[in-house]
């Protein structure tokens, strides 16, 4: 038998591929490269057939190892629409990410919406249930987006005339996740097994997302230049490399077996020299978190997510511009003038005190 492959696009979540002789063989589990993993089932056929149409037997299967149930659900209700939903072309091209994302969320609205007619949901419903989680904002807010992609994809389908949710504001945000002091960099480089330092200087040199981390391969590293395609927004980037990351790169090079050593190898690997799985590295993750001498990152909630904004405080930090800062982590310009205007703030904030400091000197000396 072949090995196996990661996920391809357009799959629903823990749901694999397995090659063998040129053959595509689909299989269910849920935590697969993870210390603790759930049964791996093999589901019959492929999810589609060969003109698109889902394969009802297929999706059957899936429901039923997903915790869905085998019952198709009434016509017309929300539960239709995310079957639906989650059959269409429109699905099949998010990424892996995206599609996990989202299906949590609407996993969350079926759970209350199920039964509810798709054609009788109003903008009120949306913001009933958007309030009911606004503990969280910010996952109130993603819950909402994807409502109203799936929602918006049912108009030009006959399900309902408008879309409810895009009458519906998002909720306003804190500040989001915190970034790491250098502080705190150094106490995790110090404390982490090398696999979890490795991943995150390769985050925080870089400014990439933990995704576009873990899929980086030895071929995307060209002199002294990373180049990158990001999973999520799928611009293309080239990154000039920081003296340091050129170092850890060299590195772990030499780790690399000669004989075996490929381009399409991953930058990154586990302790047992196999590529991270997005599962496997999470659950490393927290582990390495959880141990005593990193306490104190754990009480600030500090997370993977968090390096990739500390790329960008420290960028502006050394005088980038916005411009600058944006080409190589590829966020909007927005999203970079915002942690600027604190970075900015800082700045004046520091030259002002010492402008007075200087001024009192002056003073103190005419008296």
């Amino acid at each position: 038998m072949g090995r196996p492959r990661s996920a391809s696009v357009g799959l629903p979540v823990h749901v694999h591929i397995v090659r063998s002789r040129g053959r595509p063989y689909y299989y269910y589990q849920q935590g697969r490269g993870a210390k603790v993993k759930g049964q791996r089932v093999k589901l019959p056929g492929a999810p589609f057939d060969g003109d698109g149409t889902p394969n009802d037997g297929w999706w059957k299967a899936y429901r039923r190892c997903a915790g869905e149930g085998d019952e198709a659900p009434a016509a017309g209700t929300v539960s239709a629409l995310i079957l639906a939903y989650k059959a269409s072309a429109e699905w099949r091209a998010l990424s892996e990410r995206s599609q996990g994302e989202r299906l949590r969320h609407i996993r969350l609205i079926e759970e209350v919406w199920d039964d509810l007619a798709v054609a009788g949901i109003e903008p009120w419903h949306v913001v009933e249930f958007r309030d009911q989680k606004a503990s969280t904002p910010g996952e109130a807010n993603n819950i909402i987006r994807s409502l109203s992609a799936m929602l918006a994809w049912s108009v030009p389908r006959g399900w309902r005339s408008d879309n409810p949710a895009s009458f519906v504001k998002k909720l306003k945000l804190g500040e989001g996740y915190s970034p790491w002091s250098w502080a705190d960099i150094e106490l995790f480089r110090e404390h982490a097994r090398p696999p979890m330092w490795h991943a995150a200087a390769l985050a925080l040199y870089t400014g990439q997302r933990l995704s576009d981390v873990l899929a980086m391969r030895w071929k995307d590293l060209r002199g002294d230049v990373v180049g990158l395609q990001q999973g999520k927004t799928k611009k293309r980037l080239a990154i000039a490399m920081h003296k340091d990351l050129t170092a850890l790169l060299a590195e772990l090079d030499t780790l690399r077996d000669p004989a075996t050593k490929s381009d399409h190898d991953t930058v990154l690997v586990n302790s047992r020299g196999k590529p991270w799985t997005p599962d496997g590295f999470k659950a490393s993750w927290q582990a390495q978190l959880d141990s005593e001498a990193l306490a104190p990152l754990r009480e600030r909630q500090l997370v993977f997510h968090g390096l990739r904004k500390s790329a960008v405080v420290f960028l502006l930090e050394a005088g980038c511009t916005d411009a600058e800062v944006a080409a190589i982590t590829g966020q909007s310009r927005d999203m970079v003038e915002h942690y600027a205007r604190k970075v900015n703030q800082r700045r004046l904030a520091a030259a002002a005190v010492l402008k007075w400091e200087a001024d009192e000197g002056v003073r103190r000396k005419r008296a």
